[in-house]
């Protein structure tokens, strides 16, 4: 799913918590959706928006539905841009990036008598997480 730029109609604070606001978002080729938005960025009505729409994939996460204390959340807003609406942004936010093959280096250190030992202590530290990344390629 793309990123698209869509028009702020409406903001509420939310009810249940001074964190969060609920906004409407607006395109006419994407319709109307609600977003659930933390005070980190904010918008006015009448600001246009970078909005992921579901099923978008951004670094660290994909976007998908879900309810933020009781109100349903369709996409995520990533901030005012100077765009048209419905401008495709995918690219601008570096979303739906094609999946590809990475070489990663881990570093792990692991105490044991004999190589084949380490080999096992490395499996277990790595499940663990206790390795540290040292190089993606």
């Amino acid at each position: 799913m793309p990123v698209r730029a869509m028009k702020v109609t409406s903001k509420t604070a939310h009810e249940k918590t001074d964190t969060l606001f609920i906004y409407t978002f607006e395109s006419p080729e994407v319709g109307e959706r609600t977003i659930v938005a933390n005070l980190e960025n904010t918008y006015e009505v009448g600001d246009i928006a970078g909005v992921a729409l579901e099923g978008t994939f951004l670094p660290g996460l994909e976007i998908k539905p879900r309810k933020v204390f009781g109100i349903h959340s369709e996409g995520m807003a990533l901030g005012v841009v100077d765009a048209a609406i419905d401008a495709d942004l995918t690219e601008k936010f570096e979303a739906d990036a094609p999946v590809r093959t990475f070489k990663v280096t881990l570093e792990v250190e692991v105490e044991a008598r004999y190589a084949e030992d380490a080999k096992n202590g490395v499996k277990k530290a790595v499940k663990q997480d206790k390795g540290t990344v040292v190089g993606i390629s």
